[in-house]
């Protein structure tokens, strides 16, 4: 039976072919394939990283579940570890309890004997203290008495040299204010003869002054007069030679005119003569103003081209006016390339002293965690000895078991919490330190300092296990 099934199945396979539904590129030319392959390569390339970043996507998951579900299992053993020391632990505690309560029997039997002895102590040093008291104040009594007597008698003498004091100040008072008094009449005195002095002067410095004044004045003055007069004797001589010219001048144009006369009936004939003549110059005339006109024609383009060319001049000015700015940016664009690379040089030396910071931070915090993480196991061993100890000693109840079995669990989840905590702070520090150090870098390789100086540097990023790629402030606990 199966083998004749296994046929049925072939012929159906057989009779069923699949058809091939034609895709867009079966329709295609040689030409368009070949420029659609290069297309479909880069595609093709691009799924092949997309499934690569996604299988180590899926590997990291994995690890990090490989490694969580190890913790999980060491955490489980940790904790039954942790029972079995509690159970010790309440055994002890409870013989420590016995003891305690027999000690605490016999120091309160001690403290009692202590407080009758320390309580007739006490009455003995009071009576005592008493009557050393009324001793002391009888005599400080009679030495106030004492005190007061010396003190009035000290009081009458100092009275009597303070009158004498005052006595002589009022007399040194006076004397004094006499002699101010006149030393005050001799500076006003002083005063009122430089015033005086000093007025005299200035009424000389005035008067001078006034009479310099007027002589400027005098002067200008004349002066005035001799070029008024000169000129006065200018116009008069000029006024008088248009006079003679014209007269002259009258003589002359009587000659011309009879001159002229003579002239023109000799120039009546010339007349017909011209005329004649411009009746034959009449056509190169015609000639000469068509030159003309194309003459005055090439003047109007002479004035674009002037135009033009105070156009130019002024665009020149423009351009001139363009390069000194363009140069003062080019200077300016100097000054502030120099800036940047002083500031480029400032966060590279900032920046190595920032890493170096971090550094020394992280070193010392992780000294730090790995120091109390030591006493922390110190003191689980030390408490498990203790347990040990305390149930080896004696056998507790099963209630008294439980409750210290509780405030175990307790201590430990506090301390298992604690430790979780610096781990994580632990895990954040590198965390910031690496992405530090990554932002550093690539500034410093956007400001144009090589990779190769960068790596030469010496620092680098902490390996971290089951910390993500996002920013340090994103660390999942």
């Amino acid at each position: 039976m199966p083998p004749k099934k296994k046929g049925k199945k072939g012929k159906k396979k057989k009779e069923e072919k699949p058809v091939e539904e034609e895709s867009e590129h079966d329709n295609m030319d040689l030409d368009m394939l070949q420029e659609v392959v290069p297309m479909l390569e880069q595609q093709k390339e691009k799924a092949m990283l997309d499934r690569n970043y996604v299988q180590l996507e899926r590997d990291t998951i994995q690890t990090f579940y490989d490694i969580t579900k190890q913790e999980v299992l060491n955490l489980e053993n940790h904790i039954s570890k942790k029972d079995r020391e509690m159970e010790q632990m309440e055994d002890n505690h409870r013989v420590e309890v016995r003891v305690y309560l027999q000690k605490v029997k016999h120091l309160e039997y001690e403290h009692k004997n202590n407080l009758e002895s320390i309580s007739i102590e006490g009455e003995n040093f009071l009576a005592e203290e008493a009557t050393s008291h009324d001793q002391r104040e009888t005599m400080l009594k009679k030495q106030k008495k004492e005190y007061k007597m010396e003190l009035k008698e000290s009081d009458l003498v100092r009275a009597e040299e303070i009158n004498s004091v005052k006595a002589l100040h009022t007399k040194s008072l006076q004397m004094m204010r006499k002699m101010f008094e006149g030393n005050t009449a001799e500076l006003e005195e002083r005063c009122k003869e430089r015033l005086s002095q000093l007025e005299a002067d200035l009424e000389l410095r005035r008067k001078v002054h006034i009479h310099e004044i007027e002589e400027r004045k005098n002067l200008h003055i004349s002066d005035l007069m001799k070029n008024h007069d000169k000129a006065f004797g200018q116009m008069k001589s000029y006024y008088n030679d248009i006079t003679n010219d014209n007269l002259k001048l009258i003589k002359d144009l009587k000659d011309e005119v009879k001159e002229m006369k003579k002239k023109q009936a000799s120039n009546q004939v010339m007349m017909y003569t011209i005329a004649q003549e411009n009746q034959k110059l009449k056509e190169p005339l015609e000639v000469k103003v068509a030159e003309v006109t194309a003459l005055r024609g090439e003047l109007k383009d002479r004035d674009k081209d002037k135009l033009s060319l105070t156009n130019a001049k002024a665009r020149l000015h423009v351009i001139e006016n363009q390069l000194a700015g363009l140069k003062q940016q080019h200077k300016d664009l100097n000054s502030q390339h120099l800036s940047v690379e002083k500031e480029r040089d400032d966060l590279y030396h900032t920046f190595e002293a920032a890493i170096k910071e971090v550094q020394q931070k992280t070193d010392f915090s992780n000294i730090v965690l790995e120091q109390k993480i030591q006493q922390a196991s110190r003191d689980v061993d030390e408490a498990d000895a203790q347990a040990e100890q305390i149930t080896a000693a004696a056998n507790l109840d099963p209630m008294q078991m439980e409750q210290i079995r509780d405030s175990i669990t307790d201590a430990l989840r506090s301390r298992n919490g604690m430790i979780k905590d610096l781990e994580y702070g632990l895990l954040r520090l590198r965390k910031g330190f690496n992405d530090a150090l990554r932002t550093y870098s690539e500034q410093m390789v956007e400001f144009g300092i090589p990779v190769e100086e960068v790596d030469a540097l010496g620092f680098q990023e902490f390996s971290q296990k089951g910390a993500s790629i996002g920013p340090a402030g994103l660390v999942v606990k």
